[in-house]
């Protein structure tokens, strides 16, 4: 019990506070760096096309849906836990593109007949504003 508590009366020296407090920095600055590394080599995107919607979240492969699939978009929740989710009926799933990005499976889960794919926007470039603006001017949703 000693190794995780001061005897008492003992006060911890100041070699073990020096110790946690590097520890505490180079793992703080090694996760970030780690982080930001892997989440660079496959970043979020969201583009609107003339007759699809491409989306891929970060570290994830990409799903392009052509506009004639989607049976309904929306804008869920508000910034920073905001999701985009767009939902493909089970007849035109096929008419869906997975793109290989290296990365894990797209964000997808299925509710009866429909398909959701899913992505949070927060690490875009777009406000929530403008991507409902973009749904609404596509006829795509809200």
């Amino acid at each position: 019990m000693s190794l995780l508590f001061p005897a008492p009366g003992d006060r911890p020296g100041n070699l073990d506070i020096a110790h946690a407090a590097r520890f505490a920095t180079i793992y703080t600055i090694s996760f970030a760096m780690f982080s930001l590394l892997f989440s660079r080599a496959r970043p979020a995107w969201l583009r609107f096309g003339g007759d699809w919607v491409d989306l891929a979240a970060e570290r994830r492969d990409g799903v392009v849906v052509p506009y004639a699939a989607v049976t309904s978009a929306r804008v869920r929740w508000v910034w920073p836990v905001a999701k985009l989710d767009v939902v493909v009926g089970s007849a035109d799933e096929s008419r869906v593109m997975r793109l290989d990005r290296g990365g894990r499976r797209p964000l997808r889960k299925r509710k009866g007949d429909q398909l959701r794919f899913s992505m949070p926007i927060a690490g875009l470039r777009s406000s929530s504003a403008d991507i409902r603006s973009e749904l609404r001017r596509r006829g795509l949703g809200e």
